[in-house]
């Protein structure tokens, strides 16, 4: 599933759909079937947002199996609606994933390997903000909640990734549109829960919701903290580099004279490090990305084609593709009070959980020399910044 905007992604996603933006060189769909394609004949990606944008990425095959774009119906909106944009289209038993949240892949090959209808759930640490399912003594499900209040519903929340077939259509037609005008694919769970022919499956593994532009580092760490290996394909290291932890090399990296790397890292292809620059704590530096002369990144992700030149402090931040930074800009990433960081994502303050975050910046930006960033502030994609300016 493929066709929302991702609005509370942007500026990211004012230029690529949100399934497609990249984390240490693939995309949020290659980190979740990759690994599991193996396993299938087929992949349907039900697209809308930037549709076309889908197709040329992925063409018609993917690791030679073939690849289908179905373009969700204007008339419907909702889980259920994505959904029933397969009818007539797919045959036999099929797997339904969210294309936008990272997955272990081990959780959707033991929901493959369910017999019947099954679900996959995570237990959830805040269940009042998730459609929690409820079971009974013997761990049988026995129906959906949404947000409960109460404790005692349970904790195990609706990841996004069913197991179904193509009889379900009939049934998915008769369904009445929910309360806030949806086609939900919770209210046909409901209806096979009824008549116990839904099984739960509960994960194990990881599961990274990616729903702020701040998400990606919590991907980045997840995919960047697991190196177990310093692995270098075909890079340049000069000498006097300092490499203290496990980092990933694309092809044609270049690390030059006097870099300190630390704890984990990633560089993209044909990307230029140093001389003397300081990468650390699980940061991801995109394809052709330059990180110049005394420039320190910490914790960020950095997309692909930017420039961050010299003289440069960038923390805890999110910056997009083909952007550039002017030479001796900071970006502050923690509060004088040290409370939470608070972002404004359509036209609401929405506090991140996180007491450093520095900026959130779009594609195609590009700032000033001397540029001062308070913490938690987002530049829109093709943005500017005047010298010396200050972002408060």
């Amino acid at each position: 599933m493929a066709a929302g905007e991702g609005s509370r992604m942007r500026p990211l996603t004012d230029t690529t759909a949100k399934p497609l933006l990249k984390i240490c060189w693939k995309t949020l769909i290659e980190h979740n079937i990759e690994s599991i394609i193996s396993e299938f004949d087929e992949i349907f990606f039900i697209v809308k947002y930037k549709k076309e944008q889908f197709s040329t990425y992925f063409g018609t095959t993917y690791h030679w199996k073939p690849v289908h774009y179905i373009v969700q119906m204007d008339e419907k909106s909702g889980t259920g609606a994505a959904i029933l944009s397969l009818d007539g289209k797919i045959s036999g038993g099929f797997l339904v994933v969210s294309g936008d949240d990272l997955y272990a892949s081990e959780d959707i090959l033991s929901l493959r390997n369910t017999p019947g209808y099954s679900i996959l759930a995570k237990a959830v640490d805040r269940p009042e903000d998730f459609g929690i399912f409820s079971v009974d003594d013997t761990g049988k499900l026995t129906g959906i909640i949404e947000k409960p209040t109460d404790p005692s519903s349970g904790n195990l929340a609706n990841i996004g990734v069913f197991k179904l077939d193509d009889q379900i259509f009939p049934l998915l037609h008769t369904l009445p549109l929910s309360p806030r005008g949806e086609l939900e694919i919770t209210d046909l769970m409901q209806k096979y829960i009824e008549e116990d022919r839904m099984a739960l499956v509960e994960a194990k593994g990881k599961w990274i919701t990616i729903g702020y532009p701040w998400d990606l580092l919590k991907a980045n760490n997840e995919i960047i903290g697991n190196y177990s290996e310093t692995l270098n394909k075909w890079a340049i290291i000069e000498p006097n580099v300092s490499i203290n932890w496990n980092i990933y090399l694309e092809e044609g990296v270049i690390i030059k004279s006097g870099t300190s790397i630390e704890w984990n890292v990633y560089f993209g292809k044909w990307s230029v490090i140093g001389p003397n620059a300081y990468i650390r704590w699980n940061t991801s530096i995109g394809e052709s990305t330059k990180v110049g002369f005394s420039v320190e990144c910490k914790n960020s992700y950095i997309g692909d084609h930017s420039s961050i030149p010299h003289l440069s402090y960038i923390g805890d931040s999110i910056i997009g593709n083909d952007v550039n930074i002017g030479g001796n800009s900071m970006v502050a990433n923690l509060r004088h009070d040290a409370k939470n960081i608070r972002v404004m994502i359509k036209d609401k303050l929405v506090d991140t959980g996180h007491r450093k975050l520095g900026v959130i910046i779009g594609d195609g930006a590009h700032l000033g020399i001397g540029t001062i960033i308070y913490p938690g502030r987002i530049i829109s994609s093709n943005g500017t910044t005047l010298p010396g300016e200050i972002i408060r």
